[in-house]
């Protein structure tokens, strides 16, 4: 399997593994704990919502920005999975697709061919 996978995410780990990430900054993970200690009313006089607000615009920004980026990954590749090279299979040359190219395949390459 010639496979290539350079995204850090897919559908289903992408909350989780976003959410982990952004926490592993001290900057969230300081804010969030103000959020836990504002909603003590014998800590803070001062409403949660002035650290939830801030707090909660800088996460949705960067996992919007890290969604963007990630669909860019998956996009590319696709287009690096799924570019035609040319094989020798049973004596003949065959097109396939990149990522269905084994080990120990004969490639046929021209000049200024892509290889991935």
């Amino acid at each position: 399997n010639n496979h290539i996978s350079t995204s850090k995410y897919n559908i289903i780990t992408f909350l989780p593994k976003n959410l982990f990430e952004q926490f592993q900054r001290l900057a969230n993970t300081y804010f969030l704990g103000l959020l836990v200690l504002q909603m003590l009313p014998v800590v803070s006089s001062l409403t949660p919502f002035t650290t939830f607000i801030p707090l909660l615009a800088v996460l949705l920004l960067s996992v919007f920005k890290d969604a963007c980026d990630d669909y860019q990954r998956h996009r590319s590749d696709d287009q690096v999975n799924n570019r035609l090279s040319y094989v020798l299979r049973n004596g003949q040359i065959v097109e396939e697709k990149w990522h269905k190219v084994a080990v120990g395949d004969i490639i046929l390459l021209k000049n200024n061919d892509y290889i991935a």
